[in-house]
């Protein structure tokens, strides 16, 4: 026979035992609130770092602002020269190609860039139907590009 032993609480005892863990649990949420805060404390000063700073010292911050504009504007401006240039360039062999195409009586060929967009629709036919929609706004705005071009160079 086997006589386990069985603790026997009052009512009082199981009074101060659940006052202890009401302690300790609010014990537990104060740490962790204390924690939370200092959390969000540091994060918010660094957050709120760079606009205190501008605030405090405006004549710096005005000169940082100034000569990011200008680097900012430089190279912007490098690179739409650029771009425009190789834009002007691939359209320019466009054209030639098409010349060159229109005296051998060959039929308009689909451009080079077509090849390349993926699609990737939920219905197979979708890509193929906004592509065939999209080609007449596609062609005008290239010719009217073209004749920009052309008219350019006249003047």
């Amino acid at each position: 026979m086997r006589h386990e032993f069985v603790e026997v609480f009052s009512s009082e005892d199981a009074r101060e035992e659940a006052e202890r863990h009401r302690r300790d649990l609010a014990d537990t949420l104060d740490a962790l609130s204390e924690r939370v805060a200092g959390a969000v404390e540091s994060l918010e000063r660094q957050v709120t770092f760079p606009v205190r700073w501008a605030a405090e010292h405006p004549l710096p911050t005005l000169g940082l602002s100034l000569a990011a504009g200008i680097l900012f504007g430089a190279r912007l401006g490098q690179s739409q020269a650029q771009r425009s240039s190789a834009l002007a360039r691939e359209l320019e062999g466009a054209y030639l190609q098409g010349r060159r195409d229109e005296a051998e009586q060959r039929p308009p060929r689909e451009p080079d860039y077509w090849a390349g967009i993926k699609w990737a629709p939920t219905d197979p036919h979708m890509g193929a139907l906004i592509l065939e929609a999209a080609k007449p706004l596609l062609a005008r705005l290239t010719s009217v590009l073209i004749d920009s071009f052309q008219n350019t160079g006249r003047s």
